[in-house]
């Protein structure tokens, strides 16, 4: 009895540790998704959006409104087990961010003018996606203790 109750516990705590892990690794590969994304579209908006000799397309963009579309889906499917985390919290903080780093991008993109003020208020958006992202990992580091 003693020893199926061991199994038992031991086991339950496997799944525990697995659970946190599976949590810690799935959310910072979402962040360093994103942060990664956000450095390439902020290298977008400082090429004035031309690769060689052409425009971005839309359907380049897609890459991240989909990252985005991800993230978020990610984040609704654990809501329920860990928005009390800090990190969740900041997760779906630095989506927000995202979102509008990249509506912003986007619009930059597609305006017939470029104005050297909305570059650098896109640049300052692109730092708000990294602070965010930084302290998303910062939280997962302090709940893993």
């Amino acid at each position: 009895m003693r020893l199926a109750l061991f199994l038992l516990l031991a086991s339950m705590a496997g799944v525990g540790a697995c659970y946190t892990s599976n949590y810690h690794d799935e959310l910072t590969a979402n962040v360093n998704l994103i942060a990664d994304l956000s450095d390439k579209l902020n290298d977008y908006c400082r090429a004035g959006f031309k690769l060689d000799d052409r425009q971005v397309s839309e359907e380049e963009m897609g890459e991240f409104y989909y990252a985005l579309k991800k993230a978020r889906a990610y984040a609704q499917m654990i809501a329920a087990r860990d928005s009390g985390r800090a990190s969740y919290r900041d997760f779906g903080a630095l989506l927000d961010e995202d979102q509008a780093f990249i509506d912003a991008a986007n619009r930059y993109r597609l305006a017939p003018e470029r104005d050297p003020a909305t570059l650098d208020a896109l640049a300052a958006e692109h730092a708000r996606v990294r602070a965010a992202a930084a302290r998303v990992l910062a939280d997962l580091r302090t709940e893993s203790r």
